[in-house]
């Protein structure tokens, strides 16, 4: 049981780590994102592209950026469902 803690904590500092360093660089972060979620969207197809789009959107949030990058520019929009 204590084993499971100890894991716990470290997943914990983590996270943590993973948000500071995406609030230091959000552009960078935010670029990176982007370009993964072309490439499950490019493998997925279409039909998925809105959930991928959800995912993208929900892993920004859980870092704590914001999805337009700071030149204003927003990234163009998922393709639309069939």
């Amino acid at each position: 049981m204590a084993r499971g803690a100890i894991k716990l904590a470290a997943l914990a500092g983590l996270a943590k780590q993973a948000r500071d360093y995406a609030r230091k660089n959000p552009d960078s972060v935010s670029s990176t994102i982007a370009k993964v979620e072309s490439a499950v969207s490019s493998k997925v197809g279409p039909k998925y592209a809105g959930h991928v789009g959800k995912g993208g959107q929900a892993v920004r949030s859980g870092l704590g950026i914001s999805s337009t990058p700071r030149g204003g520019v927003t990234p163009p929009p998922p393709p639309p469902s069939a």
